[in-house]
C-alpha cells in the first residue's frame, strides 16, 4: 500500500467516525436522556436535567471531537502528499491532545454532578466512565505521536539540510 492508498482509506475512516459520531449525538443521545429521565418523573428538575442538561452538554463537547477529525484530515492529507513527518503533523497532533483532555476534564466534572445526584439508570456511571478512559487515552496517545512526529520532522529537517 502507497502513501496515496493510505490516506485515501485513513480519511475513509474520518469520514464513518464523523457520520457515527453525528448518529450517536442526533439518535441515542436523546434517547438515553429521555429513558434516564423516566427514573426521575417524581422531581421535575432532575427530569429536565437529565433529558435536556446533560444531553445537551453531551452535544456541546462533541465539537471537540469534530475539530480532531477535521485536524486527522489535515493529516492524512500530509500523508497522502509523502510528508508524513512534518512540524505541522506534529501541532496537529498536539492540538487534538489537548482537545481531548479538555473534552475528557468536562466529562469528569459533568460525571461528579451527576454522580452527585444519584443515577438511578445503570448505564450512566458506565458511560461516564467509559468516555473518561477513551478521552484519557487519546489524550495520551496524541501526545506521544506528536512528540514522536516532532522528533522525526527534526531529524527529517537536519537530514535535509546534510544532503
Amino acid at each position: 500500500m502507497n502513501q496515496k492508498e493510505l490516506s485515501v482509506l485513513l480519511k475513509a475512516v474520518v469520514a464513518v467516525l464523523a457520520v457515527f459520531l453525528a448518529a450517536v449525538l442526533v439518535f441515542f443521545v436523546p434517547m438515553l436522556g429521555a429513558t434516564v429521565a423516566e427514573y426521575y418523573l417524581d422531581d421535575p428538575v432532575k427530569t429536565a436535567v437529565f433529558a435536556y442538561a446533560v444531553p445537551g452538554i453531551v452535544v456541546l463537547s462533541s465539537i471537540p471531537g469534530f475539530i480532531s477529525l477535521w485536524l486527522g484530515w489535515g493529516i492524512f492529507t500530509e500523508i497522502g502528499k509523502n510528508n508524513s513527518f512534518c512540524a505541522e503533523n506534529a501541532r496537529r497532533l498536539r492540538l487534538i491532545s489537548r482537545l481531548a483532555l479538555g473534552d475528557t476534564c468536562v466529562y469528569v466534572v459533568l460525571a461528579v454532578a451527576v454522580l452527585a445526584v444519584g443515577p438511578k439508570h445503570p448505564s450512566v456511571p458506565l458511560i461516564f466512565i467509559a468516555v473518561t478512559l477513551f478521552g484519557a487515552a487519546v489524550t495520551v496517545v496524541c501526545a506521544a505521536l506528536s512528540h514522536l512526529t516532532q522528533k522525526a520532522a527534526d531529524l527529517k529537517n537536519d537530514n535535509d539540510l546534510t544532503i
